[in-house]
């Protein structure tokens, strides 16, 4: 099976197997698009999530069980799930309002915490203690980032991260968003070049620092 938009390519075979061209596909759960469609893959996540999550209905409706036992479960039986892979995320305001409206749905509901209620999102989080759903994504991919920039520069992942086409025309209209923009804007928010972060990332106590760094400034604690 092999992915791409290429409408003309040649027939491709492997024995007396036809390899067929396709325009997505799952792998290891993990949805393999060839328009980098990556807000199908975390729709895919969140739906895997919530369906966890309300096999869990019972406990989150339980009076015999803490709430901070319910958020430990929650956050390692939960989180994992609607997370999985996340590392390799662009991230969108649209990626960012699905994570973050699943996160904050799921703790009104351990909270037992209505609408009706009047109770503002940043009241919910504050009384959980924990991060946004964005914000854990964001950490994944910036430590992910951090192994990838220590690898060997002949190696494909860390050519990836350099590499700058050379020649032909992009299509009109505003370029897709990647997740190497996504990472050259968590950089700059930080004020860190790119030769910059590859010297971070090459001591790894130095970039779990930066990572927290980031998210500090996120308004984490």
């Amino acid at each position: 099976m092999i992915i791409g938009q290429d409408q003309h390519h040649p027939p491709l075979s492997l024995g007396e197997h036809d390899i067929e061209y396709v325009d997505n596909f799952t792998y290891l759960g993990s949805n393999i698009s060839s328009t980098r469609n990556v807000e199908k893959d975390v729709r895919t996540r969140i739906g895997k999530a919530a369906g966890v999550f309300q096999r869990l209905r019972n406990i989150w409706s339980s009076n015999a069980i803490t709430t901070a036992i319910k958020l430990r479960l929650y956050m390692s039986v939960v989180i994992p799930t609607a997370t999985y892979a996340c590392e390799t995320w662009m991230k969108t305001a649209s990626i960012t309002n699905m994570l973050d409206v699943f996160h904050r749905r799921c703790l009104r509901t351990i909270l037992k915490i209505s609408w009706r209620d009047h109770i503002t999102n940043a009241e919910v989080m504050r009384r959980t203690g924990v991060a946004l759903l964005s914000d854990m994504v964001s950490d994944r991919r910036r430590r992910l980032a951090g192994h990838v920039l220590r690898l060997p520069r002949e190696r494909p992942a860390s050519v990836a991260m350099d590499w700058v086409p050379e020649g032909g025309k992009r299509k009109r209209g505003r370029p897709k968003k990647t997740w190497r923009h996504t990472f050259k804007e968590d950089l700059n928010e930080m004020g860190v070049s790119w030769h910059g972060a590859r010297r971070v990332a090459s001591d790894r106590c130095r970039w779990r620092g930066f990572v927290a760094q980031c998210s500090n400034r996120n308004g984490r604690n």
